[in-house]
């Protein structure tokens, strides 16, 4: 399984990360935040099958750039898969015929269906996508967000999206014998706790308490570090002195 982070800004090289995607394998999208941009304009439209953790706009904000990008050239639709909130939240105020076409109703050139296809995910019930078992996980969000496991012949990978103090993602994870890797939002400093709980993110502190959850001799990388605080955060995370721990890393190819 190889996983990438992809860059937030179009046309230049940068670590600082305020939208969120990530690429599995070159044909799984987990989040639409830089979905849109960060692709080389070779690689627009080979990725069908997009999942999307959550409706905040770090998360979706060039979906709809991706799907408009990909369609004059998809032979297939665009298959988006979320939980029944995402999608009706996508539906409303997305993909509405006013802030963006509605590629639902909009036939591929071939005739063989729409443009876009919205799958819903239900909590907890695995499913096959692109080729990968994927479990959804509810996390504590200030929406309805969940965290995906994901799992082939080789590994299983765990994704926190943003989350706050939790439990039951770590109780799943616990019990994946071939765990290799966590990627975990960790978006403010520990000075800013409570900015942190009330938007319901993680600081390195609260990690330090999360991974005794975890319990497990696995690789973690923080991500979804503002940019603004993203030199004290990275500090404290060095400070945490866990081995485990270190900050994600925009456009490297993490593989098991």
């Amino acid at each position: 399984m190889k996983v990438r982070l992809l860059p937030s800004s179009a046309g230049r090289d940068s670590q600082y990360q305020s939208l969120t995607s990530f690429i599995v394998d070159d044909r799984l999208a987990i989040d639409g935040g830089s979905l849109g941009f960060a692709l080389t304009p070779e690689q627009i439209g080979s990725i069908h099958d997009v999942i999307i953790t959550h409706a905040h706009s770090d998360h979706t904000a060039s979906l709809p750039i991706y799907v408009a990008e990909a369609f004059p050239r998809l032979q297939a639709p665009i298959n988006i898969y979320a939980t029944a909130e995402v999608l009706s939240a996508l539906r409303q105020f997305v993909f509405n015929d006013h802030v963006w076409p509605n590629f639902e109703n909009i036939p591929l050139d071939n005739g063989t269906g729409p443009g876009l296809v919205f799958h819903e995910l239900k909590l907890r019930e695995k499913v096959n996508i692109a080729g990968f078992d994927v479990t959804p996980i509810p996390v504590n969000h200030i929406v309805p967000t969940v965290g995906l496991l994901l799992q082939n012949e080789t590994a299983a990978v765990l994704f926190s999206s943003d989350t706050y103090t939790t439990n039951e993602i770590w109780e799943a994870a616990k019990e994946v014998e071939d765990l290799k890797a966590v990627f975990v939002d960790i978006s403010y400093p520990n000075e800013r706790r409570a900015l942190a709980e009330a938007s319901k993110h993680l600081t390195p502190e609260l990690l330090s308490s999360e991974l005794e959850k975890l319990d497990r001799d696995v690789k973690v990388y923080a991500v979804h570090i503002k940019p603004t605080n993203r030199d004290d955060v990275i500090k404290e995370l060095a400070a945490l002195g866990d081995a485990r721990v270190s900050v994600g890393e925009i456009g490297h190819a993490y593989e098991w």
